[in-house]
């Protein structure tokens, strides 16, 4: 990896095991599927591939398993020219997650497996020197752990000098836990994914954006110095009705997904969303609804082809 400072994606990689269906099998039958594969997974590893197909540089951080059985996730991530060089590791089997992808309807199954993997910790974090990265992104998870690293990189750019070395932080809001929401104070950009948003009461993208807003807010007047912390900017991507996003400003945009002819695959569809995202606020400056604009015509080609690979030929349609 070059000297070039990148983009850092804190998180989980594990493997996925996935099996491609005609329809989604009927209970304790035995079936073929009429195709099987397996690829690296987890959001924030995903989100790296992504960032190397689009051009940016960028690092994982995050436990790997030394197993044998899986070197392939260290290969994987090798050849595609991700840094992996500050992970700390165990020799324990990664997590997995099985995978029926139906063909007749475009979905995914998701089955995960984690056995007690153990966590990366504030004490991994503070190992990796900060002045290498422009944008870290958080997987939102391990809410005590997490939340020690945002305040470290908010610390970070307190001391810079210049305003061009300030880190940008966001996180991702994916799991049903409220307590999620502790990590959005202070990080310039909050991910509210659909699963949570409804699991918060929120029926649609508009009301996620405006009600995450409501409780960051709160959250912050409440903490020492806190109403004098910017607000983040929102986005919640709504399947394939839209993406909603609230400026830190308070200017609020809805941008219709893209109308897509066939799903190949749809995994990691949101993971190709927010990288691509992240992407052209950072690379390509674009401003927050026109990064939303860009990400939902990359998840839109996603989906219409199988993996990441081929976004390396996605191009932006103004």
């Amino acid at each position: 990896m070059s000297e070039e400072k990148r983009i850092l994606c804190v998180g989980m990689c594990v493997l996925d095991i996935i099996h491609v269906c005609a329809e989604y099998p009927k209970e304790d039958t035995d079936r073929r599927c009429q195709s099987g594969y397996w690829q690296r997974g987890g959001n924030a590893s995903n989100n790296s591939t992504v960032l190397r197909k689009l051009g940016a540089p960028c690092e994982f951080l995050g436990m790997i398993s030394t197993s044998p059985a899986f070197a392939f996730l260290y290969e994987d991530c090798r050849r595609r020219n991700i840094s992996i060089e500050n992970c700390p590791t165990t020799d324990m089997d990664p997590p997995f997650s099985s995978i029926i992808l139906v063909k007749s309807k475009g979905t995914r199954t998701i089955v995960h497996s984690n056995p007690g993997f153990p966590i990366l910790t504030f004490d991994d974090f503070k190992k990796i020197n900060l002045s290498n990265y422009t944008w870290i992104h958080f997987e939102g998870r391990n809410v005590v752990e997490t939340r020690q690293m945002t305040v470290r990189i908010q610390e970070y750019n307190q001391g810079v000098e210049e305003t061009g070395d300030r880190i940008q932080i966001s996180v991702e809001l994916e799991k049903l836990n409220r307590d999620l929401f502790e990590l959005t104070c202070g990080v310039d950009v909050v991910f509210v994914s659909k699963d949570i948003a409804e699991h918060m009461g929120w029926h649609t993208a508009k009301e996620a954006v405006w009600g995450a807003m409501e409780i960051i807010r709160d959250m912050q007047e409440k903490l020492e110095g806190g109403s004098n912390v910017p607000l983040p900017n929102i986005i919640c991507p709504w399947g394939s009705v839209s993406t909603d996003c609230l400026s830190s400003a308070g200017e609020y945009a809805s941008v219709p997904a893209c109308h897509v002819n066939e799903v190949i695959d749809s995994l990691g569809a949101g993971d190709t969303f927010l990288a691509a995202c992240i992407y052209a606020l950072q690379y390509l400056k674009r401003s927050l609804r026109q990064a939303v604009e860009y990400a939902n015509q990359a998840a839109a080609f996603k989906i219409q082809h199988r993996g990441y690979d081929d976004l390396e030929t996605f191009e932006y349609q103004e």
